[in-house]
């Protein structure tokens, strides 16, 4: 338990006695812990106090894009030279992973000299959970296209349509965030190799806000939209057991049932961290815009 700078514990103890004490040790216990915050009715607990980083952190390994300061050159480039110290470890502190809080939302930023952006998680695990929140995604590029190419390619011509986060359950599944006009559905997404797969293990298991179909799907138009661009949208998700539910802006979207028996994919059952995507720039041919989220909430089911 962290003891409160410049407090007694054995002069408390004496003075109050120890029912007393086991009492304040109790709330000490509570008040100085990382992860909880408020709880709200309904058995909702709030994630996000929407001042700082409580309850969350960004894994050591994890994240991807580039690291702070530019993207490595192209092919051909020579080898970089070893360093004479080995480079500092990966920080855990979403501030310097490329994440930042302002005016009580959270913001996807480039990370900072020396690290990699990395996707920012809970400290607490979930496994049966009902997760609300808000987000918005940065709106960019003009020739756009959902539809896929030679070898399942997308063919927006200008990269930056492709831009998305994402949304991670236990740890197998994703709740993509993307522009559907560019072939990034907001829908549940595995990596899974099977016939429909795409690119290889790109498993679409709902198309969302694309029809909510299994697979992947090579025109919305005949889907009304329900995104609203360049505005805040809000989420409902519901993940009880191997059925997985997502509500965007009041309507329902994905309804999926996915129970593995694959070995390799036990893991997907078990409790794990939420976690949010920061925004690879690779895949959106280095732009750098942004992802926010704010009001996120949870309660077990």
């Amino acid at each position: 338990m962290h003891k409160p700078e410049g407090v007694n514990m054995k002069s408390v103890f004496t003075r109050i006695g120890a029912p007393a004490c086991v009492a304040l040790a109790a709330w000490l216990a509570v008040s100085t812990s990382p992860t909880i915050l408020a709880q709200t009715a309904g058995g909702w607990n709030s994630l996000f106090n929407g001042k700082d980083f409580t309850g969350w952190t960004v894994l050591a390994g994890g994240g991807g894009g580039a690291r702070g300061g530019g993207r490595a050159g192209g092919g051909g480039a020579a080898p970089a030279p070893i360093p004479a110290t080995p480079p500092a470890p990966p920080s855990t502190n979403p501030e310097d992973r490329g994440w930042k809080i302002e005016d009580g939302v959270i913001i996807s930023v480039p990370p900072v000299a020396g690290q990699r952006g990395g996707s920012l998680a809970t400290l607490d695990k979930f496994r049966d959970v009902e997760l609300e929140l808000d987000f918005m995604l940065a709106e960019a590029g003009t020739k756009c296209t959902p539809k896929l190419g030679e070898k399942q390619a997308n063919l927006s011509e200008d990269k930056t349509c492709t831009f998305n986060s994402g949304v991670y359950l236990r740890t197998g599944y994703q709740l993509n965030l993307g522009r559907r006009e560019a072939g990034e559905y907001i829908g549940i997404v595995v990596h899974r190799t099977v016939p429909e797969a795409i690119r290889g293990n790109v498993d679409w298991l709902s198309s969302g806000d694309c029809g909510g179909k299994r697979g992947y799907l090579e025109d919305c138009d005949q889907c009304a939209m329900i995104r609203k661009k360049g505005d805040w949208n809000h989420l409902r998700i519901s993940f009880k057991g191997p059925h997985l539910q997502v509500w965007l802006n009041g309507k329902q979207i994905c309804d999926v049932i996915d129970d593995p028996t694959d070995p390799a994919e036990a893991s997907w059952k078990e409790p794990a961290p939420i976690w949010f995507q920061w925004p690879p720039t690779g895949e959106s041919g280095g732009f750098a815009g942004s992802v926010k989220y704010k009001n996120i909430r949870a309660r077990e089911l």
